[in-house]
């Protein structure tokens, strides 16, 4: 049955991003190789082909969006920031074309990108024809406190980043990756996130709050997150991440990875629960795996159908006309033999009653009665859940 294989989707994805790395450091330098060959472009003439480091970007203090720095209408080409402070600034319609962000920060009242684009798409080599460049820009080791309203972060890269108080609006973010970062408190609304992707990224707070609809797609992933607290808040946190991503990916029709987001979830909420819903929470879990896992069904049948066995072999079963029990009174009777004979009659009996479809060489004693009726009310119930959790799959 169709689910998300993390492991193969993370290998994938550490291969998509080293190529991904390897062609912007190739068109980097060739850009800046041969700069005068670009066209579309003005690029400024204070960042563009330069290294800038520890400089401060913007505005000292704090202030509000209206008070901040204006940047309109800039080319950007091929820039590294290293160790910059970006503080009280919006870049309007503005290109970031290659550009590298090393150790950077962006603070302050925060920094935001409107109508901005972070790729280059079109290819400078002939024929260019249906080619496409996707130079995408990157972030290392920066902490990032930004707005981004209608822009193009497509193919952006985020590595060991502290992403915090973000939203990103009506931004398409395509084929983005942020891996072993932090993201605390990001607020997205109506974006693309087609082929967008994380990973090992801790994330403390993901919300949609669209109007219409944020985009996914059937290559956009999200890794699992692993806890570091472990405690009860951290838990409902993470459990509500989960909760929000399985809810985006039924909104886009994506039914299989919304059933495995769902299953992560209801798995972190059980860790979080209190004694009585626990239990309740174990019991869906070991049965049928939260309506997810269509083989714990079998896995938890064999198990009923198992128990059931060695009760009848303790409360009695008729054989041929004789009452076989086994019971710590005649303990020293016992044989090995016969009781792996009298094992394998009582599992046949419990199948039967297990099924409903009743005995054959053995029955069930007057005392054993009662157990048969209840295996026969559990193996309704659980035949009920294993066909309906397997319609629920096959039907995705």
């Amino acid at each position: 049955m169709a689910y998300i294989n993390f492991k193969e989707e993370k290998a994938v994805l550490k291969d998509q991003l080293e190529r991904r790395k390897k062609n912007n450091e190739k068109l980097y330098i060739d850009i800046v190789k041969h700069k005068i060959d670009l066209t579309g472009y003005i690029p400024d003439s204070n960042y563009s082909y330069n290294k800038v480091e520890s400089k401060l970007i913007g505005k000292k203090g704090l202030y509000d969006e209206e008070n901040f720095m204006n940047i309109d209408s800039l080319d950007i080409i091929c820039a590294k920031f290293i160790g910059c402070s970006f503080r009280n600034i919006k870049f309007k319609n503005c290109r970031f074309i290659g550009c590298i962000f090393e150790d950077c920060i962006f603070n302050g009242g925060g920094v935001v990108f409107e109508n901005c684009i972070f790729i280059k798409e079109d290819s400078e080599k002939l024929p260019a024809l249906n080619k496409k460049d996707n130079l995408g820009c990157s972030f290392y080791k920066c902490e990032i406190y930004a707005k981004f309203l209608n822009c193009d972060n497509s193919y952006l890269i985020f590595e060991n980043c502290k992403i915090k108080n973000t939203s990103i609006e009506l931004t398409a973010m395509n084929n983005a990756i942020i891996m072993h970062s932090e993201l605390s408190v990001v607020d997205i609304v109506d974006s693309d996130l087609s082929g967008f992707k994380t990973y090992e990224c801790y994330i403390e707070d993901i919300q949609f709050n669209d109007k219409y609809k944020t985009k996914f797609d059937e290559k956009t992933f999200f890794d699992k997150i692993e806890p570091r607290v472990k405690d009860k808040k951290e838990y409902e946190g993470i459990y509500m991440t989960y909760e929000s991503l399985a809810d985006k990916f039924k909104e886009n029709t994506l039914n299989n990875n919304f059933g495995e987001y769902y299953y992560l979830g209801k798995c972190t909420e059980r860790k979080c629960s209190n004694i009585i819903p626990k239990i309740g929470s174990y019991l869906y879990w070991l049965l049928c795996g939260y309506g997810e896992r269509p083989w714990f069904c079998v896995l938890s049948s064999l198990a009923i159908i198992f128990i059931f066995s060695i009760a009848y072999l303790l409360t009695g079963m008729d054989l041929d006309g004789e009452t076989v029990r086994y019971t710590l009174t005649n303990i020293n009777t016992w044989n090995i033999w016969k009781l792996l004979k009298d094992f394998n009659e009582s599992t046949n009996l419990s199948v039967g009653m297990f099924a409903g479809v009743g005995c054959n060489n053995s029955k069930p004693t007057a005392i054993s009665y009662t157990v048969a009726n209840i295996e026969m009310l559990v193996g309704v119930v659980m035949m009920g859940l294993g066909i309906g959790t397997l319609t629920r799959k096959v039907v995705r």
